[in-house]
């Protein structure tokens, strides 16, 4: 009998621990449970968005965060699977993920001497994915690519990175609300900034005529003082960020567009999103005062329940046409347990529920001949 093909997962963003690997303890500079605030500016990033600012500062990637992952990689490993994680440095873009990805790819290939993975991406991690599939010809990817399984996919972005950059906490990073400063010099996170329909809403029509989400001039909130010099770095390191933003959401502003793929190809992926949490799916944009051109209210709006806590019901079903797409609702307690002591995050520790480990089980398997294959005891699993 032919042994199950290995999966690959990809976490999403914060989800692997970063060390400053220049120190001879490997210091801890990041991890999604444990903030070092005291070593925390070492995360910044020189404006080519790959090397450390700090001469003598280099961070690399570390393990994944356990409560977030160790779960699924358990459960997959007791069916018999072999999970091997790429983790990866998040703050990066997540085209330079993806080069890693792809050279992980080659190694597990040679390694293990077998043809194709299953793949299975977590939040952001479906980006890296999407970067990895503009890399590779369409041959490889229908000889590559076993399955892949998309769980709260972020394939538009976030309200959060928005939030996340402008004032600083929110709860894709959950940190000081300085933290927008170093965020700041992050690509990935420039990369998440939402980019579906009805996004943005304006009070001045006019304005929305010259909104621009890849131009700084036109899109940013500006911020007094513009002509100080660090105030004029800082903006011409943002406007790069979002200029290069553009050439990464290149399809449609999509990173990659996977309806376009072969349908013997979107046979075999699977998109499982989140919903019936509070999740902000809208900005608001007032004309601005000052020095500030547009003011973004991310109150102005009530939060919807469709989305998963950060990524919005808009966002991960952008290819419900195309791919078969699952929508599981939150259960609050189901949640809260999910979760274990770290109190109830849907979308980090989607991965923890049991319908949604059922789903990735029955899909690699196979198992789908059944119009309701998906469905488990206690509902709430939508096919869309």
């Amino acid at each position: 009998m032919e042994r199950k093909k290995p999966i690959i997962l990809i976490p999403g963003i914060q989800g692997t621990k970063l060390f400053n690997t220049n120190e001879k303890d490997f210091t801890t500079v990041w991890s999604g449970l444990k903030k070092f605030f005291s070593d925390i500016h070492r995360l910044k990033l020189q404006r080519d968005g790959i090397n450390d600012i700090g001469a003598e500062t280099i961070i690399e990637r570390a393990d994944v965060e356990n409560l977030a992952y160790s779960e699924i990689i358990n459960y997959l490993k007791s069916k018999g699977y072999r999970v091997f994680i790429f983790g990866y440095d998040w703050r990066k873009s997540n085209v330079e993920s993806a080069k890693d990805l792809a050279r992980y790819v080659e190694r597990l290939t040679d390694k293990l001497n077998v043809g194709s993975f299953n793949f299975i991406t977590h939040s952001m991690g479906a980006l890296v994915f999407s970067c990895y599939m503009k890399l590779i010809t369409q041959e490889e990817q229908e000889k590559i690519i076993e399955s892949a399984i998309f769980t709260v996919p972020p394939f538009l972005g976030s309200i959060e990175a928005s939030f996340n950059l402008v004032i600083g906490k929110s709860k894709l990073f959950n940190s000081s609300d300085d933290f927008r400063k170093i965020a700041r010099t992050f690509p990935a996170v420039y990369e998440l900034l939402p980019v579906y329909p009805g996004a943005y809403d304006f009070e001045n029509p006019q304005t929305k005529s010259a909104f621009d989400v890849f131009d700084f001039s036109s899109y940013w909130q500006q911020v007094k003082n513009p002509d100080r010099e660090d105030t004029l770095a800082k903006h011409k390191l943002m406007a790069g960020r979002l200029e290069s933003v553009k050439t990464v959401r290149d399809q449609s502003k999509f990173v990659f567009d996977f309806s376009g793929c072969s349908e013997a190809l979107r046979k075999k992926l699977l998109v499982i999103s989140g919903g019936n949490a509070e999740t902000k799916n809208k900005i608001f944009v007032k004309k601005g005062h000052d020095h500030i051109k547009n003011f973004f209210d991310y109150e102005h709006f009530d939060e919807s329940d469709m989305g998963d806590g950060t990524v919005p019901f808009e966002s991960s079903s952008a290819f419900k046409d195309a791919i078969l797409t699952l929508h599981v609702n939150q259960k609050k307690v189901e949640s809260w347990a999910d979760s274990r002591f770290t109190g109830a995050d849907w979308h980090a520790f989607f991965m923890n529920n049991g319908r949604v480990q059922n789903i990735i089980k029955r899909f690699l398997k196979g198992s789908t001949q059944r119009d309701t294959w998906y469905e488990s005891l206690g509902g709430r699993v939508q096919k869309l």
